[in-house]
């Protein structure tokens, strides 16, 4: 993922962000929505409305903005379900079945190191290790020969 180094370099940095970029943009169409309400010649009917409804019917209309609201947040909590699909679930499943491999004795599949946050971290580690059981697996074999 490009971007500066503090998003890079952390996981949580970008889960923060992409949260963070979600909800602003849902604060700006807001914003937009209500400026062109307000800002058209018959808005003051239109709230007057809006307010006799809801004195009328408060079930509904709080029903109403409960949906809305709903709406509203859906977007940073989508947003945030793909970031973390995409930069924690899918890496750690792809980890763990390199794992499986590496425990059932095949130690030559490489695990590539692409990332600097704590995902690469562990892949990073991971690759050591696996580094570490091939010298070790080649010294015995080489000892029994």
């Amino acid at each position: 993922m490009n971007g500066p180094a503090f998003i890079r370099k952390s996981i949580i940095n970008r889960i923060l962000f992409i949260t963070i970029t979600g909800a602003v943009i849902v604060s700006f169409l807001a914003f937009f929505i209500f400026y062109f309400i307000f800002v058209k010649e018959g808005s003051y009917h239109f709230l007057e409305n809006i307010l006799n409804y809801a004195k009328s019917n408060p079930f509904t209309f709080a029903l109403f903005l409960g949906f809305l609201t709903f709406q509203a947040a859906l977007i940073p909590i989508v947003m945030t379900y793909l970031l973390l699909k995409k930069e924690v679930i899918d890496p750690l499943q792809d980890i763990s079945e390199r794992m499986e491999k590496i425990s059932m004795g095949e130690l030559e599949q490489e695990i590539p190191v692409e990332r600097e946050d704590e995902i690469g971290h562990l892949q990073e580690s991971f690759e050591r290790m696996r580094m570490s059981l091939r010298v070790i697996v080649e010294k015995l074999e080489n000892e029994e020969l």
